[in-house]
């Protein structure tokens, strides 16, 4: 078995177990296919896996002692993921949605594999000439229309925010009737993962030469397979200035208990949120997880709260829900959010 099949099963085994990763497939334009939370389970703490899995125990005693420096593994300047910033854009644009206080634009622009990347651009109708702004990205089954990614999009947006969503490689606009499994995205550098790193690449790159954008002033928001492709690509994407993960998680490997080779150990590295979350400090960093998570296992939530370390710009915050927030106010939550990145984004143009 060559390492990248052997990544794809060991990760499939780690991240299937949680519902990270699925067979793709047909999927609605208006909501993530997920399962609806049972009301009378428990949290379910760590998988099966995790619980048998002496490795997985001790990654993440270790990581929870600090005695590994898991930041020094990856080069602070070589990013897991191509980019092109001199590549022309090509942009387009056209109004989608005109709305009392705010204008959502449907845009595309050239892609890191230059084909096109449809998304949604939100701009706020206010006085200001510039504003901050956030890419915003959602769980494994959406695309830029799904409900609760819109719903975040104009929270943002009537505070002040040019929000911008990308329809990620065969998601949205840009889903294709050959139906592939997800792990593919793990596979290699010519695999999904890199693709929707250099995809956020570029969608920086579009955002930051919008006139209404302060660019100095960047950030990166992302819910659950959001977040978790996010954590990589802001660990080494310095025009993010803040980042919020929601429900993101990490340390896939840390709850397998069979041995690998080494070939794979070194894949996961580049593409395993727990080698890249410390290269994002000083800058603000919010980690939002919940106790009662049915597809990111608390095993993998803490071990990026470990992975993270307390710098004092991050922010750990856990909500007593599921991964759905289905028995708490979600505006009231995402809220939060919203207000972290006004105050991570305000500090950060104070010191240009």
């Amino acid at each position: 078995m060559n390492w990248s099949r052997a990544l794809i099963v060991a990760l499939s085994i780690a991240l299937g177990a949680c519902g990270i990763i699925r067979a793709a497939g047909p999927a609605s334009d208006n909501r993530e296919r997920e399962p609806e939370p049972r009301r009378d389970s428990k949290p379910s703490g760590l998988p099966p896996a995790a619980i048998t899995s002496d490795a997985g125990m001790l990654a993440l005693r270790d990581l929870a002692s600090n005695s590994i420096k898991i930041a020094a593994i990856v080069p602070e300047k070589v990013g897991p993921f191509p980019v092109d910033h001199d590549a022309p854009l090509d942009p387009a644009q056209r109004v989608d949605t005109d709305a009392d206080r705010y204008t959502r634009l449907r845009v595309e622009f050239n892609g890191i594999r230059k084909d096109r990347v449809p998304a949604f651009l939100y701009v706020p109708k206010d006085p200001q000439k510039t504003h901050p702004a956030v890419l915003l990205q959602y769980g494994s089954g959406g695309n830029k229309k799904t409900n609760y990614i819109v719903a975040l999009g104009e929270q943002f947006v009537k505070r002040g925010f040019v929000v911008l969503t990308i329809d990620v490689p065969l998601h949205g606009e840009r889903k294709t009737n050959s139906a592939s499994a997800i792990t593919e995205v793990l596979a290699d550098n010519s695999g999904r993962f890199p693709w929707y790193l250099g995809d956020y690449s570029r969608a920086m790159d579009y955002l930051v030469a919008r006139p209404e954008v302060d660019k100095d002033r960047v950030g990166y928001a992302g819910i659950s397979w959001g977040a978790i492709t996010g954590l990589v690509f802001v660990a080494h994407e310095p025009r993010v200035k803040a980042m919020a993960s929601i429900v993101g998680g990490g340390n896939w490997l840390g709850a397998i208990h069979a041995p690998l080779p080494e070939e794979t150990r070194a894949q996961d590295r580049r593409i395993d949120p727990i080698y890249h979350v410390g290269l994002i400090a000083p800058r603000p960093l919010l980690l939002m997880n919940v106790t009662q998570d049915q597809l990111v296992p608390r095993f993998y939530s803490e071990s990026l709260h470990a992975a993270a370390g307390d710098p004092p710009t991050t922010v750990k915050r856990w909500i007593e829900t599921d991964h759905f927030f289905s028995d708490v106010n979600r505006y009231e939550v995402l809220d939060h959010v919203v207000g972290f990145m006004e105050t991570g984004l305000a500090s950060a143009g104070s010191k240009q």
